[in-house]
């Protein structure tokens, strides 16, 4: 059976001249579901339509190729994978997609994943963390409070800070990548519940039980104060999801 082949059905609004432009472009139309699973990318078409050179567009498979979008096959040729492939993780790819990759599942998923990871986390940086994850810890609390009210960016980078501090003072080396790995799938979760979020205060306060119980090395106490923390969490992300259109 032949699969649907890519032909541009409108003109780009500026030829991307750049191997970083054609990344995107082509990122983004898979995302956005202009090109479907099972559809195969012609070369030639591509380097005429955005005006590059085949080595560009080679490279820019590679790139796709590297985050799950694209398979390139001998006798097929390149062809677009489906979402199940993607690397949902990756933090181009949840740029390019502009939250389209954020379904309910994900979500559910992701909040699965953190109910799972962070307040094991905290029950391990209570015995394992030393004074400097305390003092890294501290900081980006303190930066917490310093923006409340006041900095949204700010707060919503100083509570990514905390999370990833938290996974790095368990001492856990699984958890200290998976910080990195979750890292820009948090962000955008934080920048989701921003606006539909329970008062801010309240969120600021578990974080700091969260800080005490790990000063005070009482893994009962963290692990509680983290599960607090998410439970709330799960509620705002619930909040934010009925409020979109």
């Amino acid at each position: 059976m032949n699969q649907p082949v890519a032909t541009p059905t409108t003109p780009p609004r500026r030829k991307p001249r750049v191997h970083r432009e054609l990344v995107v472009s082509l990122a983004q139309r898979i995302l956005g579901g202009e090109l479907a699973p099972g559809t195969t990318l012609v070369e030639a078409e591509l380097c005429e339509h955005y005006g590059v050179s085949r080595t560009v567009t080679r490279e820019a498979f590679k790139v796709l190729e590297s985050k799950g979008l694209l398979k390139t096959r001998m006798r097929i040729g390149t062809q677009v994978q489906p979402e199940s492939e993607w690397n949902m993780l990756d933090p181009g790819l949840l740029a390019w997609a502009e939250g389209r990759l954020f379904s309910p599942e994900f979500v559910n998923s992701l909040m699965e994943a953190r109910g799972i990871l962070e307040p094991a986390a905290a029950e391990m940086a209570a015995r394992n963390a030393t004074a400097q994850d305390l003092a890294t810890l501290e900081d980006a609390y303190l930066r917490m409070c310093d923006s409340l009210g006041r900095d949204e960016a700010a707060w919503c980078d100083a509570d990514l800070a905390f999370h990833t501090a938290l996974l790095a003072a368990s001492h856990n080396h699984v958890f200290m990548h998976l910080a990195g790995a979750i890292r820009a799938a948090l962000h955008v979760l934080f920048e989701l519940t921003l606006h539909h979020g329970s008062a801010h205060d309240v969120a600021l306060k578990q974080h700091g039980q969260i800080v005490e119980a790990i000063r005070m090395r009482d893994p009962v106490a963290a692990r509680a104060a983290s599960e607090s923390l998410l439970n709330r969490t799960s509620n705002d992300l619930g909040a934010a999801r009925g409020a979109q259109p």
